[in-house]
């Protein structure tokens, strides 16, 4: 009993030298403010007007002072997909809603959200109504991780006044990059000992 005790000591200081070997990132990232070239819209709204194209949704202004400056389409619903320049793991999205602040922009929506592999991610869709048009950041908080594409869908647009159309200043996201997730060291430990024991144990009913 004592011989085997001895081996497994031996064994048990050898599984948990190999497991210093494998390092995790035990501290967790500062979000990174996602926006410019992070993000890459699309759509296949059309644009009201030339001098609003959809490149200004992530242009970094997000001023209402003329001359104005966001996307406009004169549709009321439609998708505009965001595919990001990583995998994150995604913790807001910032919206600057109506170009001029006329109580107009979209009202409600809802982020769908994908992985790297362009398939959606299943019960993590994030419905909201937005504030109408407001020169203030509307931010919403969630946590999604492995996300590669967000698509906002607006399902509808403010008509408080005679102009009832899509209207965004600036989007953002927020997060920090998706990192696999990896067994902890004291994890591996016990599962290489647990089964160094067992091996052992059983050779050496099997001589006896």
């Amino acid at each position: 009993m004592k011989n085997i005790f001895s081996k497994f000591t031996v064994l048990a200081a050898t599984t948990a030298a190999l497991s210093v070997m494998i390092t995790t990132n035990a501290t967790k990232a500062e979000a990174l403010v996602l926006s410019g070239s992070d993000i890459i819209p699309s759509t296949t709204l059309p644009t009201s007007w030339s001098r609003f194209p959809l490149s200004q949704i992530n242009d970094g202004i997000t001023s209402d002072a003329s001359p104005y400056n966001g996307f406009v389409s004169n549709r009321q619903t439609g998708t505009i997909t965001f595919d990001l320049a990583d995998v994150y793991d995604l913790t807001s999205f910032r919206l600057w809603n109506d170009i001029n602040v006329r109580l107009e922009g979209i009202k409600d929506f809802r982020l769908d959200f994908f992985d790297s592999s362009n398939s959606l991610i299943p019960g993590v869709s994030f419905s909201e109504t937005a504030a109408a048009g407001s020169d203030l950041l509307q931010e919403y908080f969630f946590n999604v991780p492995g996300v590669s594409r967000v698509d906002l869908v607006v399902l509808s647009t403010y008509d408080l006044t005679s102009i009832n159309r899509i209207e965004i200043r600036e989007v953002q996201f927020t997060g920090t990059p998706y990192v696999k997730t990896v067994p902890e060291p004291t994890s591996i430990l016990g599962t290489g000992v647990a089964l160094g024991l067992g091996l052992f144990l059983g050779r050496r009913k099997r001589k006896q």
